[in-house]
């Protein structure tokens, strides 16, 4: 497997494959706790540049308010993980990522990130439009 794979739609998750490397590591051979935020991030970040297009730092058009983690297992070097995202709740302006990694064993964390619509260039939040919700619903249909 390659570490960088193509992300794909699985039961209603957008999940991109991914291998745990040695920077992920703590001094006991576990993948460091501040690690699965991380993989959270990378999750959240493929999943909206795919659903909105774009490459750059401004085109991810969120900031994140919270953050948390629940961790049921550990994970150590060479793991093939999958980090599955989909977005939860959506409120006026923010909306919930939810992420699972999931291992060979079943899953190794869950986690909820809050996100709020941000524009930078008027460097303020704002309210997600109807045409942004519709997109994600559609975007979450896919299966692949």
């Amino acid at each position: 497997m390659e570490i960088f794979s193509t992300p794909r739609w699985k039961d209603g998750w957008y999940v991109l494959p991914w291998e745990v490397i040695w920077r992920d590591l703590d001094s006991v051979g576990h993948v460091n706790n501040a690690v699965y935020f991380t993989y959270f991030e990378m999750g959240r970040t493929r999943y909206w540049l795919d659903l909105r297009g774009g490459e750059k730092a401004l085109d991810i058009e969120f900031i994140v308010a919270r953050a948390e983690c629940d961790f049921v297992r550990q994970l150590s070097l060479g793991q093939r993980i999958e980090i599955a995202t989909r977005i939860g709740e959506i409120r006026n302006s923010s909306f919930d990522f939810q992420t699972e990694v999931r291992c060979e064993d079943g899953v190794a964390a869950k986690g909820r990130v809050v996100a709020v619509h941000f524009s930078w260039h008027e460097n303020r939040k704002r309210p997600l439009p109807d045409e942004l919700r519709k997109r994600i619903e559609d975007f979450q249909k896919q299966e692949v």
